[in-house]
């Protein structure tokens, strides 16, 4: 029995003897390392503080957006007869075509009735011309011969003598003919033209519909000219002018960067965003209004300034410097953002600064330099 108790014993022993040797190993080990570590400093990546100019770039996201858009409004009454296409949403139209046609046929008799009355009342000064204005008279009968009462008036022949102006005015030539002219023009109204290569987004009539005059019957898009529209901040704005050069690219449509110009900039600042809406025109015909493109475009120049990556800054405008081997934090001066990275100043020139992401804890850590891989 004292045997048995005192195998156990000595079981205990060894077990506890095993696991202290062990600890006193690893601790070794450790100590070792930590020792190793402080005498020799973390490997970290360091780059030189190089001030010089650096161009920054603005970048933003823009909508593409048709140059050409016409909300088709009514300027007269009638019956909406048709148009040489159907007049439905997505209808393309060639410039010039017919886009819209109101029955006009009330409003194209009494026009030609006036013409009637007109061609009648120079039949009745004729006889007087050809006597007290003799002179005139082949003019004014080879315009009422040429007169067609189905087609629109040609001008008048010209009148410079003062008495012969003061009868054809006594007669009132000139005013009636002025009111044929408005009815001319009227008559125009009820023909609604396509005023370049587009296509109908919208419509709100379809044939046999009474049209009022006032009436939006729909919108006709252009296709030839499209634009972007982006919203830049007005922090930055102030750099951009119309006439530069803008890159743009569209990951949807095609990888390949291509160029755009600013054509237009407003002056007034969206009090919602604190941001101005900028215009630039394009001319690549693979776009399509509604798609989303990326861009940039130069803004302001900074000198005596470095460019470093956001992700090595700490409390945004600190970032690690080495100082007799040792980290230091160092306060710079944000400039300006560009993507990835932010254009700082205000260290000495020759500066080793820690390039790659450590907390505010590694504050004095020892460090030597290691390589890219």
């Amino acid at each position: 029995m004292d045997n048995r108790k005192i195998s156990v014993l000595s079981g205990i022993v060894i077990f506890i003897a095993t696991l202290f040797f062990s600890w006193y190993i690893i601790s070794g080990d450790d100590e070792d390392e930590g020792v190793s570590q402080e005498t020799e400093g973390a490997p970290v990546l360091m780059m030189e503080y190089v001030p010089d100019t650096i161009q920054s770039t603005i970048q933003f996201t823009g909508r593409v957006i048709p140059f050409d858009q016409y909300d088709i409004t009514a300027e007269v009454s009638g019956i909406f007869e048709g148009s040489e296409r159907v007049f439905k949403t997505g209808t393309a139209f060639n410039r010039g075509e017919v886009i819209i046609q109101i029955k006009d046929d009330e409003e194209r008799q009494n026009l030609e009735a006036s013409r009637y009355e007109f061609a009648a009342l120079i039949s009745q000064i004729l006889p007087d011309i050809s006597i007290d204005y003799s002179e005139h008279y082949d003019k004014w009968q080879a315009y009422l011969d040429e007169l067609d009462a189905t087609n629109s008036l040609k001008p008048l022949p010209e009148v410079s003598d003062r008495q012969f102006r003061m009868f054809l005015n006594r007669q009132n030539i000139f005013s009636r003919f002025s009111s044929i002219r408005s009815q001319e023009v009227r008559l125009q109204k009820y023909t609604i033209l396509a005023p370049y290569n587009g296509v109908v987004t919208s419509h709100s009539i379809n044939p046999g519909t009474l049209v009022q005059t006032g009436q939006q019957l729909g919108q006709f898009t252009g296709t030839d000219n499209l634009e972007i529209e982006a919203s830049i901040p007005a922090s930055e704005a102030r750099f951009i002018s119309v006439g530069d050069e803008v890159t743009v690219r569209s990951e949807d449509i095609t990888s390949e960067s291509f160029s755009a110009v600013i054509s237009r900039k407003n002056a007034v600042i969206d009090p919602g965003t604190q941001s101005l809406k900028v215009y630039m025109e394009i001319t690549n015909s693979e776009l399509e209004p509604g798609s989303y493109l990326e861009g940039e475009v130069r803004g302001q120049s900074f000198e005596n300034a470095f460019k470093v990556h956001k992700d090595i800054l700490v409390r945004d405008n600190e970032l690690f410097v080495v100082e007799d081997d040792r980290a230091k934090l160092q306060t710079v001066r944000l400039l300006a953002s560009a993507g990835d990275s932010m254009i700082v100043s205000g260290l000495e020139p020759g500066t080793q600064i820690i390039d790659e992401f450590r907390n505010a804890v590694f504050e004095d850590a020892k460090v030597t330099e290691r390589e890219e891989e």
